[in-house]
């Protein structure tokens, strides 16, 4: 049990215990799955520590793959769900309204910045948000070609896998991927195609990322085909990456300069 008083990691069985290896067992018998890597099996988490079924304590320092800013079961969260499950569990927000949709999204466009309208789109992963990115990107410019970069991660579902970049095993074996994809370097600072150190020359690597997007749009991909590039401001499954300082500013020039949509796909970072 989990009392919140200075809780600390604690290992007091064999990894998993013999009750995790009961229900890891189970998982790999009923579930179908290619994801879990991790032998841990949850039973409760507050705050940094969740503890297993066999009674190990652990610091989450996944944070719930990022998404856990205010820690696990803060009470000011549990108790906003139970009061909302009180009232209204589930309505469909497409067929009707309903205020709390509208409140929230009003919210998320007050912090977010920009001094532009803006709209909420609530989906239900970032695999769906990407698809969703595309098609709008497409249908508003009515244009055919989508720019993504080496090393990205966008998602699994059929569409957001052409965009994805990041390893071979997402994309083996479920050729023809979406069409109308191409993909660039990206400005890896440790690791990139033109072995470039990234940390003494940013401005270097930089150009020639963006020199070699020009060459793309001279050679084989229309600029004025191009509906959307898809970026991630610091890439995620592709090793963590933070690009030099003026990557996304220049990027914004290009697409400006084009008329592409820019899409910044922050799914990992947030």
């Amino acid at each position: 049990m989990i009392t919140g008083k200075e809780e600390r990691p604690k290992v007091v069985t064999d990894l998993p215990g013999p009750e995790g290896k009961r229900i890891i067992a189970e998982d790999e018998k009923y579930l179908a799955t290619t994801t879990k890597a991790i032998p841990a099996v949850v039973k409760e988490a507050k705050g940094i520590v969740f503890e297993d079924v066999d009674g190990n304590k652990f610091f989450d320092f996944a944070s719930g793959i990022g998404v856990i800013n205010t820690g696990h079961c803060h009470p000011t969260i549990v108790n906003a769900i139970r009061e909302q499950a009180e009232k209204v569990i589930h309505f469909a927000g497409t067929d009707f309204y309903y205020d709390i949709q509208v409140r929230l999204a009003k919210r998320l466009t007050e912090i977010t910045p920009g001094s532009f309208e803006k709209k909420v789109y609530y989906g239900n992963s970032g695999a769906e948000a990407v698809e969703a990115a595309v098609k709008l990107a497409r249908w508003s410019t009515k244009r055919k070609f989508i720019l993504a970069f080496m090393g990205a991660f966008h998602g699994r579902t059929m569409g957001a896998l052409g965009l994805t970049a990041s390893k071979i095993i997402h994309k083996q074996n479920f050729f023809p991927w979406m069409p109308g994809v191409v993909h660039a370097p990206y400005p890896n600072p440790y690791r990139n195609v033109f072995g470039i150190d990234g940390y003494d020359e940013p401005e270097e690597l930089v150009g020639r990322v963006m020199g070699y997007i020009e060459e793309m749009f001279k050679r084989y991909v229309p600029p004025d085909e191009v509906a959307a590039i898809f970026v991630e401001s610091l890439q995620g499954e592709g090793g963590y990456i933070v690009p030099p300082p003026t990557f996304l500013k220049e990027l914004r020039k290009l697409a400006d300069e084009y008329g592409i949509i820019l899409v910044d796909d922050e799914i990992q970072s947030g």
